[in-house]
């Protein structure tokens, strides 16, 4: 999966592990996965605070209520479904080449 647009795929040969290389991959899918992330617990406590305007509230989660937070929870149970795919795979992807890191032959 994570050479499947690359050419090393098309050729049927491995791609080299390089550690420039598998830094810039990470550096590729970095910031997508904590972009994901915002966005989603944005879509999140902006569920929770309902019909009131966005202010300060949503980062002062200990003043939250039990039905807050279950607004909150209810929106990331209901937004799995569009974001957790995507965030998985991305998780699994740099964890995987932050793995090939630990590799004595990644030099």
């Amino acid at each position: 999966m994570l050479w499947s647009r690359s050419k090393w795929s098309r050729t049927g040969r491995s791609a080299p592990l390089n550690r420039r290389m598998q830094d810039q991959r990470i550096a590729r899918r970095s910031p997508r996965f904590v972009a994901l992330e915002a966005e989603m617990i944005a879509a999140c406590e902006a569920a929770a605070m309902g019909t009131h305007p966005p202010t300060r509230a949503t980062a002062a989660r200990v003043r939250w209520d039990r039905r807050t937070w279950r607004r909150y929870l209810a929106a990331a149970m209901r937004l799995e479904g569009t974001y957790g795919p995507r965030i998985r795979r991305l998780r699994q992807e740099i964890g995987q080449l932050e793995r090939l890191m630990t590799l004595p032959i990644a030099a």
